[in-house]
C-alpha cells in the first residue's frame, strides 16, 4: 500500500469516526451543557456559592450546578429555573444552557440529541 493510500485511508477512518462521535454528542450549537448538581437550598444560602448566578431570591428553591465549557477546569452556575415535579438531589445529572441561563435546566431526556 502506498503511502499516499494510507494516507487517504487514515483519514476517512479520523472523519467517520468524528462523524460517529458526533451523531451521539448533545446539541451543543443550541448551547447544552451537560452538568451536575452539587448543591440544593436556598436562593439566598447559596446564591453567592456559584461563579455565575441565573437567577433566585429568598427562600426560593436553588441549585448550584457544575459543567464543563472547554478546557480542564469546571465551572459552576447557580439558578431557580428548575424542572417543574422534578425534585433535584445533589449529584444528579441535569443539562444547562449556557448562552440562554434563564432557561429552565433541562433532564437527560429532554435535551435534544441530534447531530450537528
Amino acid at each position: 500500500m502506498t503511502s499516499l493510500r494510507r494516507a487517504g485511508l487514515l483519514w476517512a477512518l479520523a472523519l467517520g469516526g468524528c462523524a460517529s462521535f458526533d451523531a451521539h454528542s448533545l446539541d451543543r450549537a443550541a448551547g447544552w451543557h451537560a452538568a451536575q448538581v452539587v448543591a440544593v437550598g436556598r436562593a439566598d444560602a447559596l446564591g453567592r456559592s456559584a461563579d455565575r448566578d441565573c437567577g433566585g431570591s429568598g427562600a426560593e428553591a436553588y441549585v448550584v450546578v457544575r459543567y464543563r465549557n472547554g478546557g480542564v477546569h469546571s465551572r459552576s452556575l447557580g439558578t431557580s429555573r428548575l424542572p417543574p415535579g422534578v425534585p433535584l438531589s445533589v449529584g444528579d445529572a441535569v443539562y444547562v444552557n449556557l448562552p440562554e441561563c434563564k432557561v429552565t435546566l433541562a433532564l437527560p431526556a429532554e435535551v435534544s440529541r441530534t447531530p450537528r
